[in-house]
């Protein structure tokens, strides 16, 4: 009698200690999103979260900071170096002050299409962009789709490179964007995305560039009636956790998070090609002029944009990287 319950006592013994242990593994991961719920990209991160959840089988959970909690894509991008953010989404584009090959990656007109670009990042190239990510304190993840950007205006369609002349362009704070309109003829205006439709109101900006679901879902479209699909940039987001909530999980947890993210970049690329086809057809919808591809004349806008290729390719070693891409199938 005295050694069955000495044995049912270590049995509950060590099951106490097991789920304490288990309570004491369990993390929980904060991630940080300017987007509000329902966004396609929130979306994605919402997969992403549950199925790391499942994967781990909840030894690690991810707690959602949407609608821009916990700042803006700046203060996110330098959160998760510091590790006070865990995970974060951004645009590349936001990087390249920090990051060679984000540099790179904004060069206007590098990619002839999306699956050009996919291929380029799924190669050599994404593993550079990914070593000298790490190198900041952070891990890439995944990549999400961003589509490609184009130009749209108030006034006039752009067609040709004289007609940015004397055109207020709205860019994203970033010296390829900024260069890139300038060496077009026109002038770059850097204001937050938050702030666009009031620029567009003031006067303050005849134009920007974005992609097709973001100018309709923002309603840029309501002052800006023009979009020309000329596709001069296309730069994924990217998904990254701190490299301090990186070396904190184990090899099981990183494996989770990296099949996790797959995951939900499948999901957000098979939800972009869908609110491409709805924003094209909204925006025709409301009576915005569409200049598809073949009605600008890219080729006089590429000769100028591609004179930025030399200010940015200050290396032999960069140039052939450069030439690689454009040259790749």
């Amino acid at each position: 009698m005295k050694k069955t319950f000495h044995r049912w006592a270590r049995i509950f013994w060590m099951a106490a200690i097991s789920g304490l242990a288990s309570q004491v593994s369990a993390k929980e991961l904060v991630m940080a999103e300017i987007h509000p719920p329902g966004h396609i990209i929130v979306k994605a991160e919402e997969l992403f979260a549950s199925r790391l959840a499942e994967l781990t089988k909840g030894e690690v959970s991810v707690q959602l900071k949407h609608s821009a909690q916990l700042g803006n894509e700046n203060q996110s991008w330098e959160n998760v170096r510091k590790g006070t953010v865990d995970v974060v989404r951004i645009n590349l584009g936001g990087m390249v002050k920090d990051i060679a090959a984000a540099r790179l990656l904004s060069l206007p007109y590098l990619f002839r299409s999306r699956d050009h670009m996919w291929r380029v990042l799924n190669g050599d190239f994404g593993k550079r962009v990914k070593a000298e990510v790490e190198k900041t304190g952070a891990v890439v993840l995944a990549y999400y789709d961003s589509g490609a950007r184009s130009f749209y205006t108030t006034q006039k369609p752009i067609q040709k490179r004289s007609d940015f002349n004397g055109l207020r362009i709205r860019v994203q704070d970033s010296p390829v964007y900024k260069d890139l309109i300038t060496e077009l003829g026109g002038t770059p205006v850097v204001v937050s995305y938050e702030k666009v439709n009031d620029a567009f109101r003031n006067g303050e900006i005849d134009g920007a560039e974005n992609n097709l679901p973001s100018y309709v879902s923002s309603g840029h479209y309501k002052h800006a009636r023009y979009y020309s699909m000329d596709e001069h940039s296309s730069v994924p987001e990217i998904l990254l956790m701190s490299k301090k909530a990186w070396d904190g999980l184990t090899s099981e947890q990183q494996k989770a998070a990296l099949t996790a993210a797959d995951e939900s970049s499948v999901l957000m690329k098979k939800l972009w090609a869908e609110s491409e086809a709805q924003a094209l057809a909204q925006a025709k919808k409301e009576g915005v002029t569409i200049l598809e591809k073949h009605q600008v004349y890219v080729s006089g806008i590429e000769t100028y944009a591609t004179k930025l290729y030399s200010k940015y390719l200050t290396s032999g070693e960069d140039l052939g990287v450069v030439l690689g891409i454009v040259n790749s199938r």
